[in-house]
Parts: structure tokens; sequence; C-alpha cells
């Protein structure tokens, strides 16, 4: 019988309609001891939200679909599912709802693209511990 208990994996959801940026940081995630499911749109999103619980959601709210209309709507949208999960939002396009959600805490960051994958997986792992993650405006220029 051990004396500690198995570590427990930490549990990521993706959401980016960019395949290479979502593959790649997956895989990484992955071997890093993270369970990571990937969503390529808002509907797929809200399936996975709807059955499993997540330690962290990286979305990229500026998706194809119809559920992100407003930047906002997303990110309300996530926080309604997965209330517990630190929301790390990375996209190329700021906005000031992006910057009012990080401001009174809907998310915990938003990182600008590009950001290396390495960075990213880096950044990710360190925010499943919530201790570790306070709300943030923005994170920009981080080394590609």
């Amino acid at each position: 019988m051990s004396d500690s208990a198995p570590k427990a994996l930490k549990t990521i959801l993706l959401i980016d309609d960019d395949d290479l940026i979502a593959g790649s940081l997956r895989q990484v995630l992955q071997m890093d001891g993270c369970d990571v499911d990937v969503a390529v749109d808002a509907c797929s999103a809200d399936a996975l939200m709807s059955e499993k619980s997540y330690d962290i959601v990286l979305v990229d709210p500026y998706l194809t679909g119809g559920v992100h209309r407003e930047d906002g709507d997303l990110i309300a949208r996530i926080r309604t599912l997965q209330p517990a999960a630190n929301l790390v939002v990375l996209t190329g396009y700021g906005s000031p709802e992006l910057d009012r959600s990080a401001s009174d805490g809907r998310v915990s960051a938003i990182l600008t693209k590009p950001q290396s994958i390495v960075f990213l997986s880096q950044f990710l792992v360190a925010a499943a511990n919530p201790a570790a993650m306070t709300p943030q405006p923005s994170i920009k220029g981080q080394p590609a």
C-alpha cells in the first residue's frame, strides 16, 4: 500500500478552431500528464462542458459558430457550465469586454496570440493550481 495518493490528472478543455494550435498544445499537455479535450467550435465546447468538469478552460472567444456572437457570450456560457474552472483567454484580438472580464474575475488571464506551444503548456500546467492564478488584465508579448 502506498503512503501517497496517486496524483490526480488535471483536466483541461481547449476551445480553439485553429487545429494546429489545439492539436499541438494537446499533445504537449498530455505529455505533461494532463487530461485534455479539444473543441473546435462553440457547440462542441458546450457539449463537453455539459458532460465533464475541467480545472482549466483555454478559449479563443472568436470562434466560428453561433454561441459567441459577442465574446462575452461564450465567456458567460463557460462560467455558467464551468464555474470552478480557471478560464484563460487566448486571442489575437483584444476588446473592452475581454478586459472587463479579466478585471471582474470572470477570466483568470488573457494571453495574446501568437504564443509558443511550450509557453502555453507551462502556463496552463501552472494554472491548474488555482492558488497560483490571480486575475490579470492581460499578458502580452511572451517570446514565441
